[in-house]
């Protein structure tokens, strides 16, 4: 696997080679000797050398005017080269990429092209021949080849795959060597096994999701047909489907909701107040069996709360008749003692004293035995009203320990509710009160912290808005919406939000989509270094995977095509030492396509230098590149596409030197490989 640190340089021009002599010259000879080498390098139409030359004398003679010229028309030569050589190139890459794709007419053209630039090219000349060969040779063939290979296009884009690979059949009969049917016999197979595969998929995924509205799973059954929709967004059984299961699981949402309401209450003994939202979920689900089935449960439990409390009713009012009976009784047992009394008295005057004594003491024995009855009847009376007040205690302790057990699970509002309940049967009862205040309390204090809660959320959303970090700043707003659902500041917000986020994303994908289609064709055409510029620009705005795999595809690609291995243990290079490689001569027809890989690494990170790399053969230097070391110890990995150089295309090279100026550096692995 490459180290993911590489560097891509197109270097061209200006930025080439300075061998060792030249180095050394720039410290031992003089202005007039660098001149005149500079004039006969440039006499010589070795530009690079002559402007290496010009500008060491320029430093012998600050803002000489002659040296200031030279090096001024050397330029020009080199710019004026790589123009003739950009132009080469753009109409020879051209010619292979029309060659490849079998447009023979338009690849000879730009090889006719091409040779007007550099007559005497071999490669190019090599290439015209050829072409011209294969166009006497499939001339009467073509217009059969070019229908079979156009309809078979045309099904395949139809995705009419068994017609499409009978057309691609055809047209490998009419050029059985052609590649171009080959190819697009295979993607025809492909896409075709591919969307079989594709429906496989697809149909396996809408009968789970079947299976799951059967059950009225709706969430599930509505992740299984996004995953359908996905690979075939236009059905319209799924999107039928969608539409239906997304207003039943509106239906099932809703009385669930009212369903768990009610069984809360239940639990509570509200039987009331259950019956009611049960009766409500009926009005969203009609026939439920469950919330019917509840009603049927909670109607004798009600009637027996009512007849429970028409019962604890009567007991008080029979215990207040008792009372007054007991009363009235007493009163009249006193005015009937005192005329008896009376009448005693006056009998005792009139008769005899012993007759008004036994007189006396059997109306006393009658009023005494009046008065225990009197008694018996008041403790009676008492002992009903003390029974009845238990029972009114007993049912204050059941409402207040339903509210307690509400409370402790933090159910506050439908505690609050069962402890003013205990008020409106016991207006004095203190616990209720005090537990009402301290409800009302934790009511103020959640209050405060949603506000809390909200305002931070809201001022952290507001703060990442003005940093566009839209996100981020979505995340905030939901997150108030929890505290505050339907805020309309919170929801403008967040819609502003997600709005800014999407015209971020689409500039984003826009310049995502640039930067993958200028690396795709790149890639195409083997032109590595390029795409994975692109590619490079592409990952950076953190989309997709897709430019990480075709960097790490082209990456193996370069190393799967090496051609020589020059150097593979690290060797530590002295500044001004030139260390050369040698290699046999590389096959023309590959050479366009040849990469240079070069690993170093700076031994003294504190420096910036340069390092010059150049080639040439048996009849000396034909060009090379400047590479940047940057002042860091890690190791870097430099690849060059050496292809680009006319020089290494056009002439026979057998070896690669490095120098490096100013500074020692370390060389690691040194390997040529090839595109393809």
């Amino acid at each position: 696997m490459m180290n993911k640190k590489l560097i891509f340089s197109l270097l061209f021009g200006a930025s080439l080679v300075m061998s060792a002599d030249l180095i050394q010259a720039q410290n031992a000879e003089s202005y007039e000797s660098l001149m005149k080498k500079g004039n006969d390098k440039y006499a010589a139409k070795d530009y690079i050398s002559a402007k290496t030359y010009y500008e060491m004398a320029l430093k012998q003679k600050s803002g000489d005017a002659t040296a200031k010229q030279k090096l001024n028309e050397t330029v020009k030569k080199i710019q004026e080269d790589g123009a003739r050589q950009e132009v080469f190139y753009a109409h020879l890459d051209a010619g292979d990429q029309y060659y490849g794709q079998q447009k023979y007419e338009d690849a000879l053209s730009e090889y006719e092209a091409a040779l007007k630039v550099f007559p005497e090219d071999k490669y190019v000349s090599g290439q015209a021949d050829a072409v011209r060969a294969i166009l006497k040779e499939r001339q009467d063939k073509q217009d059969a080849f070019d229908l079979a290979m156009s309809q078979g296009a045309t099904l395949l884009e139809e995705e009419n795959f068994d017609a499409a690979i009978m057309q691609f059949e055809t047209a490998m009969g009419i050029f059985p060597n052609d590649k171009l049917p080959k190819e697009k016999l295979a993607d025809a197979r492909q896409k075709k096994q591919l969307y079989t595969e594709k429906m496989t998929r697809f149909d396996n995924i809408m009968e789970e999701a079947r299976q799951l509205g059967l059950r009225k799973n709706y969430d599930a059954a509505l992740q299984k047909l996004d995953q359908a929709l996905e690979l075939f967004p236009n059905d319209m059984e799924a999107n039928a489907k969608r539409v239906e299961w997304q207003a039943a699981k509106g239906v099932a949402d809703r009385y669930n909701d009212i369903i768990a309401a009610a069984d809360r209450l239940y639990e509570a003994k509200s039987y009331k107040e259950a019956k009611s939202q049960y009766q409500s979920a009926l009005a969203v689900v009609a026939g439920d069996a469950y919330a019917t089935d509840m009603i049927a449960r909670l109607d004798p439990l009600i009637a027996e709360q009512d007849a429970e409390e028409a019962a604890r009713i009567a007991a008080e009012q029979e215990a207040a008749r008792l009372a007054a009976e007991a009363e009235a009784a007493r009163i009249a047992a006193e005015q009937e003692a005192a005329r008896l009394a009376a009448e005693a008295e006056a009998a005792r005057l009139a008769a005899e004293a012993e007759a008004a004594r036994i007189a006396a003491e059997e109306e006393a024995a009658r009023l005494a035995a009046e008065q225990e009855a009197a008694r018996l009847a008041a403790e009676e009376a008492a002992r009903l009203a003390a029974e009845q007040e238990a029972a009114r205690q007993a049912t204050i302790k059941t409402m207040l320990d339903a509210a307690d057990a509400l409370f402790d699970q933090q159910d506050y509002a439908a505690a609050k509710v069962k402890y003013q309940e205990v008020i409106a049967f016991d207006e004095s009862n203190a616990t209720a009160t005090a537990k009402i205040q301290q409800i009302d309390g934790i009511f103020a204090q959640m209050a405060a912290e949603i506000e809390e809660h909200y305002n931070h959320a809201m001022g952290a959303g507001n703060t990442a808005m003005g940093a566009e970090k839209f996100a981020e700043a979505i995340t905030h707003y939901q997150s108030a919406l929890i505290y505050k659902p339907e805020d309309p500041t919170a929801t403008a917000q967040l819609a502003a939000a997600e709005k800014a986020e999407s015209d971020l994303i689409a500039a984003l994908r826009t310049q995502y989509n640039a930067f993958i289609k200028e690396g795709d064709a790149n890639f195409k055409t083997n032109t590595f270094d390029k795409a994975i510029d692109a590619y490079t620009k592409a990952e950076e705005l953190g989309l997709e995977t897709y430019p990480t795999e075709m960097i790490a595809r082209i990456s193996e690609i370069i190393e799967q095509n090496k051609l020589y291995e020059l150097n593979s243990e690290p060797m530590l290079l002295a500044a001004g030492q030139a260390q050369r490689f040698d290699f046999n001569k590389i096959e023309v027809a590959v050479r366009r396509s040849n990469y240079i890989i070069i690993k170093v690494r700076n031994p003294h990170p504190e420096k910036t230098f340069p390092m010059i790399v150049s080639f040439g053969g048996a009849g000396g230097k034909n060009g090379g590149f400047v590479l940047p070391i940057a002042a860091t110890e890690d190791e870097k990995t430099f690849i060059f596409r050496i292809g680009s150089q006319y020089k290494w295309f056009s002439e026979d090279n057998t070896w690669i030197e490095i120098i490096s100026e100013n500074n020692e550096v370390e060389i690691g692995k040194l390997e040529i490989s090839r595109s393809n």
